[in-house]
């Protein structure tokens, strides 16, 4: 891969990643629960999803899901589902959620499962991938130069959350001087309603 063409992959990796997403409100929320060590599992859980697609795309399964009208839809409601469930509970959530987080091993699992499960419910995920990649993949180039390509994305895609857990560890300190956590436990979870509706109804 050329210079060139390495910072363009580079430059749409990095907007791929920073745009506001799913995965960047449940680092964020899962930051302001249970501070830096649930944001980092619930990292983690995000980045073995998009492992996997990276896996099913490099390995050419990915066009399944991009060619298939109805296993895209079913993954996408699949993931609407989970992404409304998700709301309802934020929102239903106390302030006091906020205030004393959790360290304890189920919660850590508990924060991986949900990152890892809010990635791989995203067909989009895919359908961009399948798009994406190949245009970076010269002939005769096979799977080891898409799992090359897959740890650019990886690494910026970790970036990426890290920065939004620490921008979240610092509202945090703030609203909870002003006394405002009850709200912004709301605020996520209309924010995962919202995105829930939008994943429902979008195309691909």
């Amino acid at each position: 891969m050329t210079p060139t063409l390495l910072s363009l992959f580079t430059a749409s990796c990095l907007a791929f990643s920073f745009s506001p997403g799913a995965g960047a409100i449940a680092t964020m929320s899962r930051t302001l629960e249970g501070g830096r060590r649930l944001a980092g599992f619930n990292i983690l859980g995000l980045q073995l999803a998009l492992l996997l697609h990276l896996l099913v795309v490099s390995a050419g399964l990915g066009s399944l899901v991009a060619g298939s009208d109805t296993l895209f839809q079913v993954i996408k409601l699949m993931g609407s589902g989970y992404l409304c469930y998700l709301g309802i509970a934020k929102f239903r959530q106390g302030e006091g959620a906020l205030r004393q987080g959790g360290t304890s091993q189920g919660c850590a699992w508990q924060s991986l499962r949900q990152g890892f499960l809010v990635n791989l419910s995203n067909p989009k995920s895919i359908v961009f991938l399948v798009a994406f990649l190949p245009q970076f993949v010269g002939a005769g180039e096979g799977m080891a130069h898409y799992l090359r390509l897959g740890a650019i994305i990886i690494a910026i895609d970790t970036l990426a959350m890290v920065s939004y857990a620490l921008g979240a560890g610092l509202l945090l300190g703030r609203l909870a001087r002003q006394g405002q956590l009850r709200w912004l436990n709301r605020g996520f979870g209309l924010i995962f309603i919202v995105l829930a509706l939008l994943l429902a109804l979008s195309g691909r």
